[in-house]
C-alpha cells in the first residue's frame, strides 16, 4: 500500500474531487439532450431559494422543450447546480410542480371522458 493513499483525509479529498469530476462530466452529457438545443442557463440566482427563482422557470422551459418530460428536466437542472441546500430546495420544487402538472393533467382527461361512459 502507498503511505501517501493510506493518510487520513486522502480519500475524502480523492471522493469530493471524483463527484466534482462526476457532475462536470453530467453537464457536459445533460446538454446534448436529443438533438434539442437547450437555452442559456440563468446567471442571475441569489442562491437564497425564491418563490421565483430563476432556476424553477429554466426548468419549465426545458419541459417544454422536452415536450412534458419533467424527469429529465429535472436532472439537467440539478445536474448543473453545485449548493447543496439549493440543489435539495429546487429537488423539493420541481418534485411538487411535476405532482401539480399530473394532477392537472388527470382532472383534464377526467372532464375530457366520453358522457356515454358515465352511468
Amino acid at each position: 500500500m502507498y503511505p501517501s493513499l493510506s493518510k487520513a483525509g486522502t480519500s475524502k479529498f480523492i471522493v469530493q474531487v471524483g463527484s466534482s469530476f462526476r457532475s462536470q462530466i453530467l453537464r457536459v452529457y445533460a446538454d446534448k439532450v436529443d438533438d434539442i438545443k437547450l437555452p442559456p442557463e440563468p446567471t442571475t440566482c441569489c442562491m437564497s431559494g425564491c418563490a421565483n427563482c430563476v432556476w424553477i422557470e429554466y426548468a419549465q422551459t426545458l419541459v417544454k422543450l422536452l415536450k412534458g418530460n419533467s424527469d429529465k428536466a429535472r436532472d439537467i437542472v440539478l445536474s448543473k447546480i453545485e449548493d447543496p441546500n439549493l440543489k435539495a430546495f429546487l429537488a423539493m420544487e420541481l418534485r411538487y410542480l411535476k405532482q401539480k402538472m399530473d394532477e392537472e393533467k388527470s382532472k383534464a382527461d377526467e372532464t375530457r371522458k366520453d358522457p356515454k361512459d358515465i352511468v
